[in-house]
């Protein structure tokens, strides 16, 4: 009768658990999608997979590659929504992908790339490379200072 019952807790406890991470599955992918728009000067931008690299679409469906590994995200504000810096009337964006290391590894590797709306056309800079991953909106030179001003 033991058996019986550790084998119907165990049950409702896989259940429960499947539960929980389809949950945080469908949230998880939500949140991305929510990090791969941004309206910029008025304009939604969105980032897209283009054959496993990761592409900004414009407002005329025109792609921009952006030379880097698919999936990538915009960086988020406290509120998890896209940010958008502004320097000087300047907006900017920086667009992230991460790659984590093998499964039992802790390490993450980060590249980024800012994309600056100046003079009604969009410009990427340069992309920069992190031994770690950044998080959160990241510093105004994250945005700045991969540009020629």
């Amino acid at each position: 009768m033991n058996k019986a019952r550790c084998a119907v807790l165990i049950g409702c406890l896989f259940s429960s658990l499947t539960a929980c991470a389809g949950q945080q599955a469908s949230s998880a992918t939500s949140t991305t999608a929510v990090n791969q728009v941004v309206v910029m000067g008025g304009q939604q931008l969105t980032l897209v997979d283009d054959q496993q690299r990761c592409a900004l679409r414009k407002p005329d469906q025109t792609l921009m590659p952006l030379d880097m590994p698919w999936p990538c995200q915009f960086t988020v504000d406290r509120q998890g929504k896209s940010h958008v810096e502004t320097f000087g009337k300047v907006p900017i964006v920086i667009v992230l992908h991460f790659s984590t290391a093998p499964q039992n590894s802790p390490q993450c590797h980060s590249e980024y790339r800012a994309i600056r709306l100046i003079n009604g056309q969009l410009e990427p800079s340069i992309i920069a490379r992190h031994a770690s991953c950044m998080g959160g909106t990241g510093d105004q030179k994250n945005y700045t200072g991969l540009f020629t001003w």
